[in-house]
């Protein structure tokens, strides 16, 4: 299969200008959004951006049910989520992620870091999502676990 794109952008604020948007018409790329905004619309699909209007959530991004409808009603039954911790942990909470491919590396951030999942909301660990582990490797300095979520 052909690679696609889907960028989650609430606002619709992809430049026009962007790399993304200037490849699209070498790879596929969708934006998905919660934004009404035409005149922005018609700049990014004249670029060939296939711009999809979906409901918002209650924190007024894309409600990860009704992007995971979106894209399945167009086909797309298998997507990697690549975004930050916000939207990790949408899909998360929503019960939408069968598998995570969990990247470490050898160093501790803390606190201060980049959270890799946003709060969801879970204060007792018995309502976690729980995933088992099908794999580990040692990619040079770093570790690739592959979680598979528990049935």
């Amino acid at each position: 299969r052909s690679p696609l794109r889907v960028v989650v952008d609430s606002t619709l604020r992809l430049p026009p200008e962007s790399r993304l948007a200037a490849t699209a018409g070498a790879v596929p790329t969708w934006v998905v959004t919660t934004a009404d905004d035409p005149g922005r619309r018609r700049v990014l699909e004249a670029r060939g951006v296939e711009v999809l209007r979906v409901a918002a959530g209650g924190d007024g991004r894309p409600d990860p049910a009704a992007l995971a409808e979106a894209l399945g009603g167009r086909g797309l039954t298998r997507v990697l989520i690549e975004g930050g911790g916000v939207l990790a942990a949408a899909f998360l909470a929503a019960g939408l992620v069968d598998r995570v491919a969990w990247f470490r590396a050898g160093r501790i951030i803390g606190g201060d870091g980049v959270s890799a999942v946003g709060p969801f909301g879970v204060n007792d660990l018995a309502d976690a999502p729980a995933f088992e582990r099908r794999s580990v490797r040692v990619l040079g300095a770093d570790i690739l676990e592959t979680l598979i979520r528990a049935s």
